[in-house]
């Protein structure tokens, strides 16, 4: 009687490490195609069955999620390490828009997902991405409450609206970069928003002395960050990223 061989049983892979596994590989393939990219691709990736992938993950949109979350994630634990080395609000404002900046420059496939693909779906806000995102942004609002405290910005600055005023114009800013990869220079970009709101909230007297002042250094201002955006000098007042 001949000996049957039994077949080989490729080593049980531990759940957390195929979970990581699963969610490299999807990161890989939506970076490459966007969210046209299918379930299958991302199990060839992988180097698992397409029906495995449903075993972690009920939904490619619940798949892309968890990627994005991973990668806000990472960003804000870089957040938190870096800034408790740097000293006072102003360097402290800029590095964050500076870092908020690059990921968008760096990562820019991610970015188009999470904005086309995630923030406009209806089933976005109360979502743990959406938590998550606001976590990611009230970095910000820490920053400039510590900075009320100790007397480097004025105590009267509605942090939160200052907080949404930040990331709406960087949105605005990059808008152009993610639809037409137009070019950013993300640190003259970051040191003109950083201009335009410590010359608006910094603790002392104001060097404007009247309202057409105001006007004028904000279109300047506008005027470098479009510049930053298109690679030209900017001139004037007018909407960025159209």
């Amino acid at each position: 009687m001949k000996n049957e061989q039994l077949p080989v049983r490729r080593p049980r892979v531990d759940r957390e490490l195929r979970r990581k596994e699963i969610e490299s590989a999807a990161r890989i393939v939506f970076c490459e195609r966007g969210f046209e990219a299918s379930m299958a691709e991302i199990a060839v990736c992988a180097g698992v069955a397409e029906g495995t992938l449903y075993t972690y993950f009920e939904s490619k949109k619940d798949l892309l999620i968890k990627v994005l979350e991973n990668w806000y994630s990472a960003i804000l634990h870089e957040f938190e390490e870096q800034l408790e080395a740097i000293s006072g609000s102003r360097r402290k404002v800029y590095y964050i828009i500076w870092r908020h900046l690059k990921s968008l420059k760096d990562d820019a496939a991610l970015a188009r997902l999470m904005y086309f693909e995630v923030r406009h779906s209806n089933d976005y806000f109360g979502s743990a991405i959406y938590e998550l995102n606001r976590k990611y942004t009230n970095v910000l609002v820490e920053v400039c409450e510590e900075g009320i405290k100790q007397g480097e910005l004025r105590a009267n600055i509605p942090v939160k609206y200052l907080r949404d005023l930040v990331f709406g114009g960087i949105d605005h800013l990059v808008s152009g970069y993610l639809y037409n990869n137009k070019d950013v220079n993300i640190g003259v970009a970051a040191e003109s928003i950083v201009s335009l709101i410590f010359d608006g909230i910094a603790q002392g007297d104001s060097d404007m002395s009247s309202l057409g002042d105001c006007v004028r250094r904000l279109e300047a201002v506008t005027g470098q960050i479009e510049g930053a955006a298109s690679g030209k000098k900017g001139k004037g007042f007018t909407v960025i990223g159209d």
